[in-house]
């Protein structure tokens, strides 16, 4: 490289050189950690001026390799200790749970209160690190999953055939139907998780989500109580998919 580089492309740059060996980060992580952009432009910078840091360290949201550099990375994440699954050299994906790399980590710089990394973000012990979603059909949960998380701001960061990963800051949500899943369908009133909650915006947004959804796979629950079917001061719609999914789109 030469010459003096876009001001983006230096803090993603610097963030890249600080992850460890052996340790990774998506683009989404990234972006949220600069505090602009988003998965695409963290791409594009890595694209363009990525080649004199360890590039390998970053990743699409899923745990994939860079796309078309499978087996170079592989031989670095060898080299690294880093942890695998799948069939490499090609088919493979990086262990995100056990490798992700937050710079709230020990050695990182913090800001002067000790709260935060300097490169801002705010994630560290205790965030919500991702969420995944298992179902039997995918294609019904591209449409349904796909319109509703693309409604609220989420971007998809990866997309592997049989499962897909969507980002929103450092946050990612898989849905995954791959041959581990076991056939039957879920059932929101047994024992588990019963929903998920999402910031729904306004409740002028709220109320447009809820017009819409059911021309992509949702319905309304609790009609009878809705915007209050959690208590009079809860502004939020319920929505079921066809896979028996709930969600929650609280109104701020």
């Amino acid at each position: 490289m030469s010459g003096r580089l876009p001001d983006y492309a230096e803090r993603v740059l610097e963030l890249v050189r600080a992850i460890p060996p052996g340790r990774v980060a998506t683009y989404g992580d990234l972006a949220q950690l600069v505090g602009e952009g988003g998965p695409r432009q963290v791409g594009q910078v890595m694209s363009r001026y990525g080649s004199d840091v360890p590039w390998w360290r970053v990743l699409r949201a899923g745990g994939a390799p860079p796309q078309g550099h499978e087996e170079s990375a592989w031989a670095h994440y060898v080299d690294e200790g880093t942890p695998l699954r799948g069939r490499p050299p090609r088919d493979y994906r990086v262990e995100l749970r056990a490798a992700r790399w937050s710079p709230a980590e020990p050695g990182m710089p913090r800001d002067t209160e000790g709260d935060h990394p300097v490169f801002g973000g705010g994630r560290g012990r205790g965030g919500l690190h991702h969420l995944e979603v298992w179902v039997g059909d995918l294609a019904a949960a591209r449409a349904s999953w796909g319109w509703l998380l693309g409604e609220l701001g989420w971007t998809v960061g990866d997309d592997w055939g049989h499962g897909l990963a969507w980002e929103l800051g450092a946050v990612y949500l898989v849905v995954e139907a791959g041959p581990d899943v076991l056939t039957g369908v879920h059932e929101r009133r047994r024992p588990g998780v019963n929903h998920l909650a999402f910031h729904g915006g306004s409740r002028a947004q709220v109320d447009a989500l809820v017009a819409a959804a059911g021309a992509h796979g949702w319905e309304l629950l609790f009609a009878d109580r809705h915007p209050y079917a959690g208590g009079p001061d809860h502004y939020a719609a319920y929505l079921a998919d066809g896979q028996g999914f709930e969600v929650e789109l609280v109104a701020d």
